[in-house]
């Protein structure tokens, strides 16, 4: 079965005065069609980074980004204009990602314009569609970004993204800057139309409680690389590598009496303009053997993968 989405050892590096900043190295992902993957670490670990080589936001260093079994770096302009219509993004901030100039109706209408030909008429119908699909009022086209909550903006958003009936969407924390009380409206909002349209989404977070929620896969990164992949289930039950199980260590509990384990409190996060040899993640690791210091681990296990060298039931019983 074809992916809808595929990376293949995707790299990016930034060059600086001060050196080469390696912010994604050899990445590789399939996400399929339907489902919901995820990627979660820490902030700078480069999930964004991958997000925007996704958007053509920016270009890779190397390696190919594959949508249907079609690398994108080769597609002709037909093709990659199909492709930047069949791919959207909603991003984390509704109050910076709506132009504050522009009324509700020409924001929704912008990538339809920009993809195709209507009358007036014909967008209108398009912008109410979609305000009536995410839960909005007709009346809200004729209305400013400033008129609206911080939750009905990301709806608008929402519509935004819909308006060209996409078949992936990327969200990068959609609902980060959002009331906990409005998250869940949002999250349910993008469950609901995800199975309306059949829809796949890629979701960047760092929430986890989130991602164990919302997600089908997850995808844990660490320091530009992938550290564990598989089914969300799975991965939050049996993590199979210790930055994992640190980050899940990490996530506070409704608990007062609550300690947080010793895998959870691990130092910093190195340089990306100087990473260090081996595993990455072996200057923080409690279980780092010699192996773990000089040669790189490679992702392997199907479907639940994890790029470690210790047993997943030596770290089980380490812990």
């Amino acid at each position: 079965m074809t992916a809808m989405l595929e990376l293949a050892d995707l790299t990016k590096h930034y060059r600086t005065k001060h050196g080469v900043v390696r912010a994604v190295e050899s990445v590789s992902l399939r996400v399929e069609p339907r489902t919901t993957m995820a990627l979660v670490g820490e902030s700078g670990c480069g999930k964004t980074t991958i997000a925007k080589m996704i958007l053509q936001l920016e270009q890779p260093t190397s390696g190919a980004i594959r949508f249907e079994g079609q690398d994108i770096a080769t597609m002709d302009r037909a093709a990659l204009r199909a492709y930047r219509r069949q791919v959207m993004a909603v991003f984390q901030d509704p109050y910076s990602s709506l132009n504050p100039r522009l009324r509700v109706g020409t924001i929704i209408a912008e990538p339809v314009l920009a993809h195709e030909r209507k009358s007036r008429a014909e967008l209108a119908k398009i912008v109410a569609e979609v305000l009536d699909v995410v839960g909005m009022p007709a009346n809200a086209a004729r209305l400013y970004p400033h008129e609206f909550s911080g939750g009905q903006r990301q709806r608008i958003a929402i519509a935004r993204a819909l308006a060209l009936r996409p078949r992936l969407m990327v969200l990068d924390e959609p609902v980060s800057a959002l009331d906990v009380s409005i998250r869940a409206q949002i999250l349910n909002l993008l469950a609901d139309i995800q199975t309306e349209f059949g829809l796949t989404y890629l979701i960047i977070s760092h929430d986890l409680a989130l991602v164990e929620h919302f997600s089908s896969d997850v995808a844990v990164v660490y320091l530009g690389s992938l550290s564990e992949a598989g089914p969300t289930e799975q991965v939050f039950a049996t993590p199979q590598h210790p930055y994992t199980q640190a980050l899940l260590a990490a996530v506070p509990l409704p608990d007062p009496d609550h300690v947080l384990s010793e895998a959870a409190a691990m130092g910093e996060i190195a340089s990306a303009m100087n990473p260090p040899p081996g595993c990455r993640f072996h200057p923080r690791c409690p279980h780092a053997m010699d192996i773990c210091r000089t040669t790189p681990p490679v992702l392997t296990g199907a479907p639940h993968a994890a790029a470690c060298y210790l047993p997943p039931h030596a770290l089980r019983d380490a812990c």
